[in-house]
């Protein structure tokens, strides 16, 4: 008999706002929503300089994307249409783990992200949307001087 176990992330210590921020956000189940019945897997990760959201949207076209920003939520929304044949033979499936249809994830951004200055680029499947940091959420260097 096995036993199923669950391990637990440990309590980080934030030590930035930002990054306490992500914590609660990304630590906790995304902010998500789904208009299909599949959603692509998605990576966030973070520079000093930059947050970068990667999703692998296998099959799908570019020109099926929908990259939108409305009130500091990033939204990608597409399409994988299922390529269908008419003529006989007809197919009998006797297993497809493959998804098709609309799909929509929603994530909610941080205000210290740089709105004017977002990208996105689509690459083998792989969608990257970078997400520039204003320069007030880049931190800062205080040297410190005797009297």
């Amino acid at each position: 008999m096995s036993t199923l176990t669950r391990k637990v992330p440990s309590q980080r210590v934030a030590d930035d706002v930002f990054s306490s921020y992500l914590r609660r956000m990304f630590d906790d189940p995304f902010t998500t929503t789904s208009s299909g019945s599949w959603m692509p897997a998605v990576e966030v990760s973070e520079t000093n300089e930059v947050m970068v959201l990667t999703a692998e949207l296998p099959g799908i076209e570019e020109k099926a994307l929908k990259i939108t920003i409305d009130n500091n939520v990033l939204t990608i929304a597409g399409e994988k249409e299922q390529e269908l044949t008419d003529s006989p033979p007809a197919k009998n499936y006797y297993l497809s783990e493959r998804f098709y249809g609309a799909f929509q994830r929603s994530f909610a951004l941080p205000r210290t992200v740089d709105m004017d200055h977002i990208t996105a680029s689509f690459d083998k499947g792989i969608l990257t949307v970078t997400l520039p940091k204003l320069p007030q959420a880049k931190g800062k260097v205080i040297a410190v001087t005797g009297r």
